[in-house]
């Protein structure tokens, strides 16, 4: 397995004609950060795959180990770099074997990439994400035919409970990713009829507005239960309909001034599971 995390800025122009999915058109891969188990006994191991897919939870398309910017599991002690990992089929992989009692929050965040999409494309993308305030700005730029040139960036996060957790709240704790999604209560003990709050976070301030999209395994290729709003404290509200795997992410995508980018962008996402009826 590959060690370590590089510093280097990668970059990887894609042709139009790659960059809407099949169904829904919808921009690239979604990505998920995946634990084989969210409650485990002290000790045990632990798999864990960064996984970029069209279908929750199905790798298709290995991450690059040289991608990685960090790797972590944050826990009452603070928190350990997740090394070594590597490439196990269609999966960037590590193992982790917690043995404190307590909550553990893994996450992970690649370098920034580059990426440029033709006008139309571009347009489209932004309508999909919803990005109203980037689309309107996108539809006022003086040249019509420039290309969406765009640095985006990748965060994945999941939870390990180990032992009793009754009184660690360390879920809320958030890791330092640009934008994350922040459970406001156990994410281990979420049942099937639960509404449960999470808070999105851009740059460590809450962030109001942004669109938080959940699906669940089972469902066909860029398909969501719900798509909700955060609320000016940057607080979204999941409806969980049913027990199994599953996700919540989202997105943001705002103007940049660089040499060779006008947009940056940050995605984020959570995954757990979800038990039967309470």
């Amino acid at each position: 397995m590959a060690n370590g995390p590089q510093t280097s800025r990668s970059c990887l122009i894609i042709a139009a004609g790659l960059v809407l999915a099949a169904s829904g058109e919808a921009f690239a891969h979604d990505s998920w950060l995946v634990a084989s188990r969210n409650v485990a006994a002290g000790g045990e191991t632990i798999r864990l795959a960064f996984i970029s897919a069209e279908t929750f939870p199905v790798g298709e398309t290995a991450t690059d180990p040289d991608r990685v910017a960090e790797w972590v599991v944050a826990h009452g002690r603070g928190q350990d770099r997740v090394m070594p990992y590597g490439i196990e089929g269609a999966e960037l992989a590590a193992r982790i074997h917690p043995s404190d009692a307590g909550m553990h929050v893994v996450g992970l965040a690649l370098q920034p990439r580059f990426i440029e999409i033709e006008p139309e494309h571009f347009e489209h993308y932004l309508a999909d994400e919803e990005a109203t305030a980037s689309l309107a700005a996108y539809r006022q730029r003086d040249d019509p035919t420039h290309p969406g040139r765009e640095y985006y960036t990748k965060h994945g996060k999941t939870f390990v409970e180990v032992g009793d957790v009754s009184t660690d709240t360390s879920y809320r704790q958030p890791v330092g990713h640009a934008i994350e999604i922040v459970p406001l209560s156990n994410p281990c003990r979420w049942n099937a009829g639960d509404e449960v709050l999470v808070r999105v976070l851009l740059e460590g301030k809450p962030a109001p507005g942004l669109r938080v999209s959940t699906g669940h395994e089972g469902l066909p290729e860029h398909t969501y239960v719900e798509h909700v709003r955060t609320d000016d404290d940057g607080v979204a509200r999941l409806t969980l309909t049913r027990p199994g795997h599953w996700f919540a992410r989202t997105h943001v995508i705002r103007p940049v001034e660089l040499p060779d980018a006008e947009w940056e962008s940050f995605w984020g996402s959570i995954t757990f599971r979800v038990a039967g009826d309470r």
